[in-house]
């Protein structure tokens, strides 16, 4: 494999999931974005792909991501290999070759996602086994989430069900063993109850990137309703609008990722602590799970290794701010 710099590999990334299916021969069948799917044969066309955010959806096997996901499927190769795969193809495909065509995918109009039902009571028992895989309980799901059904605009003949976590938009962000989607993009700050608020309720604050990060805290670590507030960023480009928010506390303790994004974001915080606040700390928990890209992750592995005793409160509670 090749090394690539960073600005090479962000060049690479910007390749467009419609310029592979154009070249491929699979072009866009209608306004509502749909494809006739690169893996299978099929008389009705059941492969959506968000143009504007590189994604792709498939209906009729319930998969989907970005470009790196839709790379190693339809060439069968590993993660690792995807930028090889990139590279080759870029210098094989011009980007002009397939402009227009990519240009034309962009001026469909977005699905949205129809939320038909939601319930804080859990039936579908694959949902319950998902987050319990994560290291979140069926008790934490039930009090922070909602068993949400939906369907999507674009192929509305057929429904489907995810975890949906509320934001503070009173939008969802939805996640299952087969979905990985938002009905808006908004962050969540919650108070020490664990309701929804705009107010800054104590003089802590514990920051997370994702929701699953902070059930599983919940669940394996805290096992109680925190005493101070909470704020799940649900994507890091939410950083500008959480800051104010954020770094109106005293103490801070941010679970991000381990990853440069994640450094990025904890970097962001510590540059906008307000200079008048006066000594305001910012905890970085994220040498707690090092070797792990995320809490969560830590966290359901330990759970499936039935190993526990290096995480637990001692490390994770309250006298960590």
């Amino acid at each position: 494999m090749a090394k690539y710099t960073d600005q090479e590999k962000q060049t690479l990334q910007s390749i467009s999931i419609v310029e592979i299916m154009a070249h491929m021969g699979k072009n866009l069948y209608n306004q509502k974005g749909l494809y006739y799917s690169p893996f299978r044969d099929e008389s009705n066309p059941s492969f959506h792909i968000d143009a504007v955010n590189n994604r792709w959806y498939d209906f009729g096997t319930y998969e989907g991501g970005g470009l790196f996901e839709f790379v190693c499927k339809i060439a069968g190769i590993t993660r690792g290999e995807v930028y090889d795969w990139l590279a080759s193809f870029r210098n094989m495909i011009p980007e002009s070759e397939y402009k227009e065509v990519i240009e034309k995918a962009k001026k469909v109009k977005p699905s949205r996602i129809i939320v038909d039902s939601a319930s804080h009571t859990f039936t579908r028992r694959k949902l319950v086994e998902y987050a319990q895989a994560r290291a979140v309980s069926k008790e934490i799901l039930e009090r922070y989430c909602e068993e949400v059904i939906y369907h999507i605009d674009s192929y509305p003949q057929k429904q489907y069900f995810a975890i949906g976590f509320k934001n503070n938009d009173g939008g969802y962000v939805l996640r299952s063993s087969l979905t990985k989607k938002c009905t808006s993009s908004a962050m969540t700050t919650l108070s020490p109850e664990g309701n929804l608020t705009d107010k800054v309720g104590s003089d802590k604050v514990v920051v997370f990137e994702g929701f699953m990060d902070f059930l599983s805290w919940i669940s394996s670590v805290q096992q109680e309703t925190p005493q101070y507030d909470c704020c799940i960023l649900n994507s890091v480009s939410n950083i500008e609008k959480a800051l104010p928010w954020i770094t109106a506390h005293k103490n801070i303790a941010a679970f991000m990722d381990n990853d440069e994004a994640g450094r990025n974001t904890l970097q962001k915080i510590i540059e906008n602590v307000p200079e008048d606040a006066g000594k305001v700390c910012v905890y970085d928990m994220a040498k707690l799970y090092e070797g792990y890209n995320d809490l969560n992750e830590k966290l359901s592995d330990e759970l499936s290794s039935k190993e526990h005793s290096s995480i637990n409160t001692h490390n994770h509670g309250d006298n960590t701010f």
